[in-house]
């Protein structure tokens, strides 16, 4: 910083310290009651006015990336010293002028604690490493009783009018304070470990208590009113807003963790603590278990060398006791120099990175915000989303698609436990139900019910016999359940799918792979939810669930995005990568279920014509010999044939676009699972896989039952065992063996073990028959070729 920065920027910390002390201090006041003196926060002369200054301030440098104004005034500490004491000066009452002042300080908070962003390389280079801990203190500030209760009391008198009749200073108003709830939880976490002070643990769960503050003021219903009215005209410009509200509270907590969040009484809180010290005792006996199981026990009180011999001749002698316990791979690199070379780093993962809520209120008051969300604000939040994002509406952003994506796929599978949840139960009682029946029909005497007329005849008028009474047992089982696709009916409709296809495909292409990897998430969940559709009662479900595969199964590309989205992988994060590999798991085995239950499908494809005039022959020649090839003409193809025999005079710029028009044209194939299956069959798809499951200790048993499950699909349904037949590949097989006793018990990591030990007993089966296999482990098979020799 140059001299005349370093001047301008004391200038400006001088004129911020002269406008905070004219705004008030604290004063000491002799309380008449008690008789003690208290400190007492007394306005200025000119207070409001200062306010106003303030906010010029920080508007006048809004474009510039180096800030002076919002450094100094964290520097004096302004929110804590003045905006709050003046807020709780005013928080009683309910006049103008101090409405005025807490509107005042409003907009000071809202620049003041807004969601940092990283647009530019100027801006990393300009970032304040202290300023996210300036936010954290503000946040903890704001949180405190009575502040968030005179805030909201500013934003339900513009509220209460009707949207014909307010003026644009209650429309500012309210988006005004819905940016101050968005920005106060959009302030992270601070990532702390249990044996830190109190005031940092109070730092590292502000957003569990931002929760608690927000259902206590009342914040999430009236966040839950404006999301519920999405569609209508009054509440539609906010409803990006309140989606960025719900995507921070929802970023770091899964639905299955909210959903069985309340299911325990307060009188069981011992147990859920001692189960906690249970799990933490038996993850650390694990953790000391993998860092001990090379080293001696105490009764190995005698020393020793150990010598080991090498294919070169060479000796190596290790006097330490560990040499008798540990890996040999270890001891032969003991001397080994470090790698040096730098290795490219991985993206970081941004979503489920900490378990941010561990009170059980909080997790229950994000149940009850599910269920009322679910229930009344899903379908119009959504559609009004939909809409705005196929309109392309200047207020939906690049970096609004991840909320979108995300929130959407977070109430979709939390709505799939409900409903599963409501399934048993519905099971049960039908279940007692035929207990009951049993038990007076037993087969010994049957009593018929006693009937009047009347009973037949509304019996019998209903809707036609059997109809009727199917029609009833169905409307008693949406009774007794309680949740119903109909409340996410926005979500089940092809539009929904198309925008999520869509802008996955564009994420990849302009390689924005949170975007992919949210936007994978979310179709997973939507296929899975169309699943259970095809499984419902209602046949009114059923069919809706078979249009929207049919229609998604039918376009080509839609299948060739999802091997994309393995085959682009190169240094994403591990939560793309296991993204990636569930959407394939569930896409594969929810099109082979698909394909078997219909004989013939068709996917249609666009194919570039041939620019000779003689295309066309050429096309129905090559057409004819193919037995699962079928050319189809578009209707638009044809039309614009008519239309160009009807006009031959037309325009050259018109002949030049329909001429690039009809470069495009649609081919249909018969559709196998076999061919498309092939696709996955690739030593490349192996490898991203092993890539993933490198991290073996760590993933979750669903991602290591995805990968053991393709892995089962190549070797043994399909009989394709080259592809592991890899150095790297087999290494990695024998360390998750060597590492197995030591790792938590599942069934998922079973397979897995039992998976790898029938592939290295394939392997060596091989090698007997055909000794140069263990050669051409060490190398890759080279593009367009496979290893016939193995097979």
């Amino acid at each position: 910083m140059d001299h005349d920065d370093h001047d301008i920027e004391q200038t400006n910390r001088n004129y911020i310290l002269a406008t905070c002390a004219a705004l008030g201090g604290f004063e000491e006041k002799l309380n008449i009651s008690s008789g003690k003196l208290e400190k007492v926060y007394m306005l200025g002369d000119e207070a409001l006015g200062c306010l106003k200054d303030l906010k010029r301030a920080i508007r006048a440098e809004s474009q510039n990336p180096y800030k002076t104004f919002l450094p100094a005034i964290a520097e004096f500490n302004l929110i804590e010293s003045d905006l709050i004491p003046i807020i709780l000066l005013h928080a009683r009452d309910s006049s103008d002028l101090a409405n005025r002042f807490i509107l005042a300080c409003v907009e000071l908070l809202v620049p003041m604690t807004w969601p940092i962003q990283y647009d530019s390389e100027e801006d990393l280079e300009n970032y304040d490493p202290n300023l996210l801990d300036c936010y954290r203190r503000y946040k903890l500030a704001l949180l405190q009783p009575k502040i968030l209760e005179a805030i909201t009391g500013l934003i339900t008198g513009p509220l209460s009018i009707p949207y014909r009749e307010r003026s644009l200073h209650d429309q500012t108003v309210i988006r005004l304070i819905l940016y101050f709830f968005r920005n106060i939880t959009a302030i992270p976490d601070l990532e702390a470990k249990h044996d830190l002070s109190e005031e940092t643990l109070r730092m590292a769960y502000l957003q569990q208590k931002t929760v608690l503050r927000f259902c206590e003021t009342g914040i999430m219903d009236l966040l839950m009113a404006i999301a519920s009215n999405s569609s209508e005209t009054d509440a539609s410009e906010w409803n990006v807003i309140v989606l960025e509200i719900l995507y921070n509270i929802l970023r770091n907590v899964s639905p299955k963790d909210v959903f069985n969040g309340n299911t325990v009484d307060d009188n069981d809180s011992t147990n859920i603590l001692s189960d906690k010290l249970a799990n933490l005792l038996r993850e650390e006996t694990r953790v000391k278990r993998i860092k001990t199981k090379n080293q001696p026990t105490r009764h190995g009180r005698f020393g020793g060398s150990f010598a080991i011999k090498g294919w070169d001749g060479n000796t190596l002698v290790s006097h330490k006791p560990e040499a008798a316990y540990t890996d040999l791979s270890v001891l032969l690199n003991v001397n080994k120099k470090e790698d040096r070379r730098g290795k490219k780093r991985k993206e970081m993962d941004e979503i489920n990175v900490r378990k941010t809520y561990v009170s059980s209120t909080a997790l229950k008051n994000l149940k009850d915000m599910a269920q009322t969300f679910i229930d009344a604000s899903f379908n119009e939040f959504y559609l009004s989303l939909i809409k705005d994002i196929e309109r392309e509406n200047p207020k939906i952003l690049v970096k609004d698609h991840v909320p979108f994506f995300h929130t959407m796929r977070w109430f979709l599978e939390y709505f799939s436990y409900e409903k599963e949840l409501a399934n048993r139960k519905n099971e049960q009682e039908q279940k007692k139900q035929q207990e009951k029946d049993d038990l007076f029909n037993n087969g010994e005497l049957f009593v018929p019910r006693h009937t009047t007329v009347e009973d037949d005849r509304e019996e019998s008028g209903r809707t036609g016999g059997l109809v009727g009474e199917t029609t009833t047992l169905l409307n008693q089982e949406e009774e007794l359940t309680g949740f119903d696709y109909d409340q996410v009916a926005s979500a089940m409709d092809l539009r929904a799918f198309m925008v999520c296809l869509r802008w996955m495909r564009t994420a990849i292409e302009q390689k924005l792979w949170l975007h992919a990897q949210v936007a994978a998430d979310n179709f997973r969940q939507l296929l899975i939810t169309v699943n259970a559709m095809t499984k419902a009662p209602q046949e009114e479900y059923r069919e809706v669930a078979e249009y929207i595969q049919s229609n998604i199964y039918h376009e080509h590309s839609t299948l060739d995005l999802f091997t994309d989205l393995l085959k682009e992988y190169k240094n994403q994060s591990y939560g793309y990568l296991e993204s990636a590999v569930k959407l394939t798991h569930v896409m594969l085995k929810l099109l082979e279920q698909y394909s078997q239950k219909n004989q013939v499908m068709f996917v249609r494809k666009k194919k570039k014509a041939k620019k000779t005039k003689s295309n066309t022959t050429t096309r129905n020649e090559s057409g004819s010999g193919d037995e699962h090839t079928m050319d189809v003409v578009s209707e638009e193809e044809s039309n614009k044939a008519i239309n160009e025999s009807e006009h031959d005079n037309s325009d050259d710029d018109d002949g030049d676009d329909d001429e690039r028009e009809r470069e495009l044209a649609y081919r249909e194939h018969i559709f196998t699972f076999q061919s498309f299956e092939k696709k996955y069959l690739t030593v490349n798809i192996v490898q991203v896989y092993c890539i993933l499951l490198e991290q073996f200790e760590t993933l979750s048993p669903e991602t290591l039952y995805c990968i053991t499950s393709l892995f089962h699909r190549i070797m043994v349904k399909r009989k394709v065992e080259d592809v592991f037949f890899k150095i790297n590949v087999l290494e990695l097989f024998n360390r998750i063996i060597y590492t197995y006793p030591s790792l938590p018990k599942s069934g998922a990591m079973s397979e897995l073990v039992q998976f790898i030990r029938y592939c290295t007993r394939q392997f060596f089966n091989k090698a007997n028959e055909y000794p140069l296999l263990y050669v051409e482990v060490l190398f890759k098979n080279p593009k367009g070729k496979t290893s016939s020799r193995i097979q």
